[in-house]
């Protein structure tokens, strides 16, 4: 069989032989193949050059937000009323482009503009970036990349502890943010008094009209606000700092980047304590660029692929994506988590249907998002449709596992579902969080092959990835080229070298060398010789592929002393289509888990409605979380949760125990997940420790 992986040195006892992907056996690779560039400002200046006029990325204008308010019934204190409930809906302009050549000369305007601010290059000061994802933001980062002023990253929904560590660690000299985040400015920045400038990303324009001129008055009173308690702060729009720079735009940049200079803090929310920020170099972000280019090379990417870019920016795994994108060539289009798709939009199409990408990448709850949205849409087919549909998706998938050709046929009757996602899409990736196998195929066979990438925001996202012409179903894939891996013993848990199995250790010029000012969780994450350990459990496969199989710090020691996974179970059970989310527990008093749930409403609705579990009328009159307590129904979905564990084939101890159902979606707003809905464990299980409490009884 053909090795993907090979090694490179010796095994060490309680360790696996160091292995590379196969093409970089000799060594790992520092930068893409083809480039000469050591930092990233150079590595820009070469994908322009090769792309010059051809489109680079993509963006919509907001144009209004509407709001409807409808009736809706709803039984209060035994009683039924009907009660106002408003939907919120966006309208969005068509995509305007840029091309690579008018980006380069944007950036340069905008680097000169920061420093005609009074900003310091060449390391002296820090720019922190607190905003969603945008065309904006990667202009902000490109630009003080030239100017060689380090950016400092934090989700818009770190929080306002989070928000502050960072800003008063890395004594952040400016910050770009979102016009909607300048309230959340006001307690942060009377601790963080290195702050002197705020780029806010639109202008505060009194002629601005949208909402009734709520947006223009709520930025009046948030700079008001921070004005009062900072009234030695310089505001400034993104457009107005361009339009400074423009005055010095003929004359050589300040900054002049070294592989060895921070290009970025990036700050990751911890499940507890302070948020850590993890320092990447000039260095590291260019082998973080060359790591998957040799996995998906342009071969696989045409220049003139459309590919669209809406997950956190300050995640290290959209970062890279979209950096490697101009390597490609392609085209990003920016877009929103609320008009993705039609759901939310009026007076205007999707970002999907408007933008049509040929490449996806998301993470596991838009996929698991996905895969339901279209299970209830089918189950509205007529019985012989439906009947046909999964004659259809069972031979596809069929033929897709054994690479049997000419499973594309099929494609037509599955032409309403691709439509959905522009209708274009020739891959998807999925990083961040796992997948379930189900999922995947799923997605693979009705939308695009769903690939599968590896990292850590401390390795830029470099691990792994599922190769597009070595597709497989169930791993994470092949070393990229700028990684060396091993596996190391896990004794407590009963992983072993001797059996291909063990902790994933990780080195190479992607891997950062630090946590800033934090020598304690550097010492931590580091072994002597300076291997990082990245907390994950990981297996070799036959083929020299990486298989993960859960997280160190989520392994649970059960009454029994076997270990569960919590992350390989939530991602078998969030297959189920009543799950919309999920969070598995396992107290270590007891021998099973038990899963905290939140339902998708369609299918749990489906589900009362097929096993008569309430009258029509109850259904009609009542909310659906009135029936999330009704033993019964507990039990239903219990059933069906058991059902999806046992056909994955989960062991005894992994069919969990009882099912707490909840209705409060868990969103980075209210803390209950990170940006990259991660699941933050400690605050969901104290939100609900009562519920917990009675169903392990």
């Amino acid at each position: 069989m053909h090795q993907l992986t090979v090694q490179v040195g010796e095994a060490k006892k309680g360790e696996t032989a160091p292995r590379r992907r196969a093409a970089q056996k000799d060594a790992a690779l520092e930068r893409p193949i083809d480039s000469s560039a050591t930092t990233l400002p150079e590595y820009f200046e070469e994908c322009v050059g090769r792309h010059k006029e051809r489109k680079v990325m993509g963006w919509r204008n907001l144009v209004e937000i509407h709001t409807e308010t409808k009736k809706v019934k709803k039984t209060v204190d035994g009683e039924e009323r009907e009660i106002d409930k408003e939907w919120t809906f966006y309208e969005y302009s068509k995509y305007q482009y840029q091309s690579y050549n008018d980006l380069l000369v944007q950036v340069k305007q905008y680097a000169h503009g920061l420093a005609k601010l009074g900003l310091k290059a060449n390391q002296q000061d820090k720019l922190h970036i607190y905003a969603g994802t945008s065309h904006k933001w990667m202009k902000t980062f490109l630009a003080s990349s030239f100017l060689n002023m380090s950016i400092v990253t934090a989700y818009d929904t770190l929080g306002e502890q989070g928000l502050t560590h960072s800003l008063v660690l890395t004594e952040s000299n400016a910050i770009f943010t979102d016009n909607t985040l300048l309230d959340s400015l006001v307690r942060p920045l009377q601790k963080a008094k290195h702050v002197r400038y705020i780029i806010h990303a639109d202008d505060i324009d009194p002629e601005d009209k949208r909402v009734g001129g709520k947006l223009y008055q709520d930025a009046v009173d948030a700079k008001k606000k921070l004005l009062e308690v900072r009234p030695d702060l310089k505001f400034y729009s993104f457009g107005e700092v361009i339009a400074l720079g423009k005055e010095n735009a003929d004359k050589p940049i300040e900054g002049k980047a070294k592989p060895s200079d921070i290009c970025c803090i990036m700050y990751t929310s911890g499940s507890t304590g302070d948020p850590k920020g993890v320092v990447i170099t000039q260095a590291n972000i260019m082998a973080g660029i060359a790591g998957p280019s040799t996995n998906a090379g342009r071969d696989l990417v045409k220049p003139s692929d459309r590919v669209i870019a809406f997950l956190p920016l300050a995640h290290i795994f959209e970062m890279v994506f979209e950096l490697l994108c101009f390597w490609w060539g392609g085209c990003l289009g920016y877009a929103n988590v609320k008009t993705l798709t039609d759901a939310s939009c009026k007076n205007c199409n999707s970002d999907l249907t408007e933008f049509k990408p040929n490449i996806m990448v998301g993470v596991a709850t838009v996929w698991e998002s996905v895969r339901k949205g279209v299970l209830a849409k089918i189950k509205q087919l007529p019985t012989l449709v439906q009947k046909i549909f999964w004659t259809a998706f069972k031979l596809k998938s069929t033929m897709s596992q054994y690479n049997i050709p000419g499973g594309s046929v099929f494609d037509v009757i599955f032409k309403k579902v691709k439509a959905a996602t522009g209708g274009e899409l020739r891959f998807v990736l999925n990083g961040g969080s796992p997948i379930s196998r189900d999922t995947q195929v799923f997605i693979s066979t009705l939308i695009a092959p769903c690939l599968i990438g590896y990292g850590l925001t401390e390795t830029c996202a470099n691990t792994t990835i599922v190769e597009f012409n070595k597709f497989e179903y169930g791993v994470a894939g092949s070393l990229v080229g700028s990684v060396t891996c091993k596996l190391v013993d896990v004794p407590d848990a009963g992983y072993f070298a001797k059996n291909n199995q063990g902790e994933i250790l990780l080195t190479g010029a992607s891997v950062t060398s630090e946590y800033f000012k934090n020598e304690k969780e550097t010492k931590e994450a580091f072994t002597d010789d300076g291997w990082f350990r990245t907390g994950d459990i990981g297996q070799w496969t036959s083929s020299g592929s990486l298989q993960i199989i859960d997280r160190k710090k989520n392994l649970v020691k059960t009454a029994n002393g076997e270990y569960i996974a919590l992350e390989k179970l939530e991602s078998t059970y969030r297959s189920n289509s009543l799950v919309a989310n999920i969070c598995v527990y396992a107290d270590q008093s007891k021998v099973k888990p038990i899963a905290i749930i939140l339902p998708n409403e369609q299918h749990f609705k489906n589900l009362l409605q097929d096993e008569k579990l309430v009258s029509a009328d109850a259904l009609k009159s009542k909310e659906l979380s009135d029936f999330y307590t009704d033993k019964k129904i507990v039990s239903a979905v219990h059933k069906s949760l058991l059902q999806t564990g046992k056909s994955q084939g989960l062991k005894g101890i992994e069919l969990i125990q009882n099912v707490v159902l909840i209705d409060e979606e868990w969103t980075p707003q209210n803390g209950f997940v990170t940006s990259a809905q991660k699941l933050q464990r400690k605050k969901i299980l104290e939100a609900y420790k009562p519920q917990i409490d009675q169903a392990y009884k």
